[in-house]
């Protein structure tokens, strides 16, 4: 059965040549073979430049799988969206949409992963498929699992940035949203948000003087889901509401889920047209979302036009009538039993759900830029994301540290707009968790307060109020850096969040501790989180000069940083010789340029759109004349007085 294929393709001491190929019958176990003596399976493989393309197939195969040496010494990373560790040497790594976003689970799946070892592979398929690099109990090899009959693979060569640019150029860049995402972002406890609820967040941001930019109401605004109208008890007024708040400058978003609730309307409607999903036999398949003990509901069949067209109308008519986008929530749970309108089970389109569901949202807004937030997503559709439910602590696993490793690890693989429930999803944070969050979700695209319990920082102690200021208004003015950088990623170049390895190739990261809770915003600044109980933070500073935001010096790399961290501040760091465009009016577009070098010799750079009004020098130790009252802010964010050399009248 096998086809021609030139063995030459991959030579005999690259680290990216298959070592095996093998198959699983149904019900059966595996079967293995020598790459080159493949002769049960039909295989061919195409070089492509700097790529290979890999197909293998096999008749009675219900899986299959190839297999890479590994070194004893290598690093991994990819897989999508990562909770526990980016560095996947020794995982399994499950290319299945689940609704788990802690540990080894993931909301947001890649079938991608890029090593240090030169190469990166990638499955084109959606079909389920878990990537195990050198486990444990198989620690030689890079053995994929593929469970369907076809096992397609590319192979990319280069370093990591090459690799993720080749990622992009394959599955297209991320969406860049409009400026309004890069604001403040406000959503409630779903459990009792109503109209008085949404009044309190307009009156908290108005005392503290800061813009809501997207007010996010929660699940159950409808009067029953998926009613897509108001409930009335709860929001008596609401499309006065929404007109008002709209003249105010804040766009409200929606939530939206995947299904239809039993003893609704909807439920009733959709059933009777077919809508929803079903087994083999055609019988009705509910069941509790989310593990939910109070709801029975059922999925709605995206797969079916007739369906998503019924679902995107309805969600035209909330755009036509003032709501500016969604909160596209869920999307994990296809049981494997299904059939889809399309024909495929649920198994086989288990992670392709989530596309069709984001899809027919996407589809409402007729070619104009989707606003919409997901949790779980499809590398073929990258919206803007947020990193789902983590516990409002300091967890590893579950805490803020996990956040800083989702916002990293999405951004790689391809998601670039990203962010977190600032204070955690799951419990009250404490003052400490709170402000160390906040400082983290002033350095992420999306910047947004939302959980259960008190996420308000006027219903707070006066520090959480005025830490959540201070970094709210750090926030906005860094508009100019997510704008410019995004652009980049938006463009097919490098995402705005970048882990480490990515930004320092050069670099032996498996020595380095930690390494996974520092990352570079852009080219030039070194984001470095407290996301642990105590105050002493250790930073790697790789080879340059950087400017020590919390010494105000500039220090020589490559070396450690160790500072004792008031909860008001965090480590920052910006590489020297680096020009920040950062906002002082985000409505007017005025902003000033900050240098970091002993002048500022070359005229301002700019950016479109943005009249810079001053040009400010940080010398470092060397401390310039003092700060004009509005702009003093900068000087304190950036741990030194600034020399303002023009101002623009």
């Amino acid at each position: 059965m096998s086809e021609p294929m030139d063995r030459a393709t991959f030579p005999a001491d690259a680290a990216y040549r298959p070592i095996g190929l093998g198959w699983r019958a149904a019900g059966g176990s595996w079967t293995n073979a020598a790459f080159e003596q493949s002769d049960e399976l039909s295989v061919s493989t195409t070089r492509r430049g700097d790529s290979w393309h890999i197909v293998a197939t096999h008749p009675q195969a219900e899986a299959m799988e190839i297999v890479f040496a590994l070194p004893k010494t290598f690093q991994a990373f990819g897989g999508g969206e990562r909770f526990e560790t980016l560095n996947l040497r020794g995982q399994s790594v499950r290319y299945y949409l689940e609704n788990f976003g802690l540990g080894n689970g993931t909301y947001l799946p890649s079938p991608w992963i890029a090593t240090s070892l030169g190469y990166a592979v990638y499955l084109p398929g959606e079909a389920a498929a878990v990537f195990h690099v050198a486990a444990p109990f198989d620690p030689n090899v890079l053995r994929i699992q593929v469970e369907a009959s076809r096992l397609e693979l590319e192979i990319d060569l280069g370093t990591l940035d090459q690799l993720y640019l080749a990622l992009i150029e394959r599955i297209g860049p991320p969406t860049m949203p409009e400026d309004s995402f890069f604001g403040l972002w406000k959503a409630g406890d779903w459990r009792i948000e109503n109209a008085k609820t949404v009044a309190a967040d307009i009156a908290g941001y108005r005392n503290l003087s800061l813009p809501m930019a997207i007010k996010l109401i929660d699940a159950y605004w409808a009067s029953e889901v998926h009613s897509f109208e108001f409930d009335t008890a709860k929001y008596p007024d609401a499309w006065d509401m929404v007109a008002r708040m709209g003249a105010e400058g804040t766009d409200i978003y929606l939530w939206l889920c995947p299904w239809v609730v039993v003893g609704t309307k909807s439920f009733t409607y959709a059933s009777a047209k077919g809508y929803t999903i079903r087994d083999a036999e055609g019988t009705a398949i509910t069941r509790r979302p989310g593990a939910n003990p109070n709801i029975v509901a059922a999925l709605i069949d995206f797969s079916n036009p007739e369906a998503s067209d019924w679902w995107s109308e309805n969600l035209r008519k909330l755009l036509k009538r003032g709501i500016k986008g969604f909160k596209a929530d869920f999307g994990e749970q296809l049981p494997e039993h299904a059939l889809l309108h399309s024909g495929e089970t649920g198994g086989q389109a288990h992670n392709a759900f989530v596309r069709y569901y984001l899809e027919a949202t996407i589809a409402a807004f007729d070619g104009a830029t989707p606003a919409i937030i997901s949790r779980s997503g499809s590398p073929r559709i990258r919206a803007p994301i947020w990193s789902g439910d983590q516990t409002s602590d300091f967890c590893s696993k579950t805490g803020l540290p996990s956040a800083v490793r989702a916002a990293q690890s999405a951004a790689f693989a391809g998601w670039s707009f990203v962010g977190s429930d600032l204070g955690g999803y799951f419990g009250t944070p404490t003052a400490q968790v709170f402000a160390r969050w906040a400082q983290f979700s002033c350095f992420t695209p999306l910047m947004m307060l939302h959980g259960l319990g008190c996420r308000e920082p006027w219903d707070m102690d006066a520090a959480s109020v005025m830490v959540y200021d201070d970094y709210a208004r750090l926030h906005l003015a860094l508009l100019p850096v997510f704008q410019r950088d995004g652009h980049t990623a938006a463009s097919g170049g490098l995402p705005l969040l970048r882990m480490m390895p990515l930004a320092f190739p050069e670099v032996d990261w498996s020595a380095i501790n930690d390494w996974d809770q520092q990352y570079m915003l852009g080219d030039d600044i070194l984001v470095a989180p407290v996301a642990f109980y105590g105050n002493t933070r250790a930073v790697y500073l790789p080879e340059g000069e950087w400017f020590d935001v919390l010494s105000g010096t500039y220090v020589d790399g490559a070396t450690w940083r160790i500072h004792d961290v008031p909860l008001d501040r965090m480590p920052i760091f910006i590489r020297k010789g680096a020009r920040l465009l950062l906002a002082l009016d985000t409505q007017a577009r005025h902003a000033v340029e900050i240098v970091f070098a002993a002048d500022a010799s070359n005229a301002p750079r700019g950016q479109d759109g943005w009249s810079v009004q001053a040009v400010g020098i940080v010398k470092g130790a060397d401390k310039g004349a003092a700060s004009a009252s509005e702009l003093a802010a900068f000087s304190k964010w950036f741990g030194a007085e600034i020399e303002w050399k023009s101002v623009m009248t």
